[in-house]
């Protein structure tokens, strides 16, 4: 899979020297210093540790097109100026975009740059396509298929890349060209959200102003199981120079995100704003409606090893933002694709309907769908689907998912999740413990119940294996500003 997956940037790549430990970093980056929303949980304001490393970039380049647009011409910025609604390249800089009127909450936002007319910015900060591959002898035993194939949305080679920063890519220009310099989000201790978020918002680019303008970040992290992948996440959030806050417990989390979500509710220039754990948002669902659509101009080419629309698509699903875009994309292309999503947690009664307001599906599920609800309103601004089209429509027979297979815990696998990710290794596939490993363990399920004989299985790799830990130091001066306590979690795991 990994020779597979990079391919040549095409002169797009420069690379932007991370500095090491010291003031050149910290000048350009400065951490947060707004007080913890409770006293005793101080922020940590962590210094940077990257070693004398190179961070891959892509340099955002305003001629690219989205593939939706190219299926749906009239969605691009300049194609059909009658359209009240489209997406606009946001490294574009002649549409000026952080002077232009806007309408809509921080971070759905619509820009006004004509009368009657709104666009969307968009910025393309990974080199398209992410790969299709056909998956090896060894993969198609352990899944019980002889037709699997792989999107491969990891990179061995680039940093900032893949599934979660699809998401980023219409979230990002949104908030910054709304005034926001400064974001807030939650996540996990090992959450590749933060993980992300934290390498885009400081080191990529996502804008046309000229230089290194990014982001401050402050990412409140919650408890999970210490694994070596949630140390390494550990040791890069403190690298990237975001300002940590810790929290314990579901009540001062759902709190701190009741209260950060606040954010965004204005349509003023804000400098500050939120993002929701995952990353998942109404607008930033068109990220994979963008997929989707990227997946059908490669069958459509001939240019990967997929040969039609598959029967089945396997993912993880967290905050439910993967999901929900494909399903919107493999509605709008009419495909019979029946995604099977593997859930990453479920949460108590109280958990469910205090945050979804539904008790009767599991958490991430009905997270997901109400999701989709939000996101409709873009999807038929955008002219892809008419007024009556709803939620339920695009899911039916489209959609079904396994409750099952993340349990005994989130970011802790079972042996035989364990085991199948081993196996999946040796046979060139590399999985995280938390998402892709679980799926693949959902998938390899239904291959055991002939459940996929002689269909098309996609499993759609959300894991982005780059190797972080090669641009960390090697010294633990990382953690002495952590709270004592996680100290003592990292000491005794």
């Amino acid at each position: 899979m990994s020779a597979a997956s990079f391919q040549a940037p095409l002169g797009l790549l420069s690379r932007r020297r991370v500095l090491g430990v010291g003031a050149a970093m910290a000048g350009a980056y400065g951490t947060s210093s707004v007080a913890s929303l409770w006293p005793e949980q101080a922020g940590v304001h962590a210094e940077n540790f990257f070693g004398a490393a190179l961070l891959p970039q892509f340099r955002g380049d305003a001629r690219v097109v989205p593939a939706l647009a190219e299926r749906f011409p009239w969605v691009q910025h300049g194609e059909n100026t009658r359209h009240p609604l489209q997406i606009a390249n946001a490294f574009d800089a002649s549409l000026a975009l952080d002077a232009r009127a806007t309408e809509g909450w921080l971070g759905e936002r619509q820009f006004l740059v004509g009368r009657g007319k709104a666009v969307l910015p968009w910025a393309p900060m990974f080199e398209r396509p992410s790969s299709v591959v056909a998956a090896n002898r060894d993969l198609r035993a352990l899944a019980g298929t002889e037709h699997l194939f792989i999107k491969d949305e990891g990179s061995d080679h680039i940093a900032i890349y893949g599934n979660k920063v699809r998401k980023y890519e219409f979230l990002m220009p949104n908030l910054y060209y709304g005034g926001v310099r400064r974001v807030y989000s939650h996540g996990a201790y090992g959450s590749n959200h933060c993980a992300h978020l934290a390498l885009t918002a400081r080191f990529a680019q996502f804008h046309a102003a000229p230089g290194p303008d990014g982001m401050d970040v402050v990412l409140n992290l919650y408890p999970q199981a210490i694994t070596e992948n949630v140390r390494v996440k550990l040791r890069l959030l403190a690298a990237t120079g975001v300002d940590l806050r810790f929290l314990e417990g579901d009540a001062a989390v759902g709190l701190s995100i009741k209260l950060h979500s606040q954010l965004n509710k204005t349509t003023q220039r804000s400098t500050e704003g939120f993002i929701d754990p995952g990353g998942s948002s109404p607008l930033s669902v068109l990220g994979h409606v963008e997929a989707a659509m990227e997946l059908a101009r490669q069958i459509e080419s001939r240019s990967c090893a997929l040969d039609g629309p598959p029967d089945f698509v396997f993912l993880p699903i967290g905050t439910g933002g993967t999901a929900m875009g494909l399903a919107v994309g493999f509605y709008l292309l009419g495909w019979p694709t029946r995604i099977v999503a593997t859930c990453s947690q479920d949460k108590s009664v109280l958990a469910r309907l205090v945050v979804n307001g539904d008790v009767t599906e599991p958490f991430d599920i009905a997270h997901a769908r109400h999701l989709l609800a939000q996101a409709m309103p873009w999807i038929r601004k955008l002219g892809l689907v008419g007024g009556n089209v709803t939620p339920e429509d695009i899911l039916k027979d489209r959609f079904s998912y396994d409750n099952d297979t993340w349990r005994p815990a989130y970011g802790k696998m079972s042996a035989s999740v364990a085991e199948g990710a081993r196996l999946a290794r040796q046979a060139g596939l590399v999985l995280d413990g938390t998402f892709s490993a679980k799926s693949f363990n959902t998938l390899t399920r239904y291959g055991e119940n002939r459940l996929l004989a002689g269909r098309r299985v996609l499993f759609w790799n959300t894991y982005q294996r780059f190797p972080f830990e090669t641009l960390l130091t090697e010294n633990d001066a990382w953690a002495k500003d952590l709270p004592a306590d996680i100290q003592s979690r990292l000491a005794q795991a």
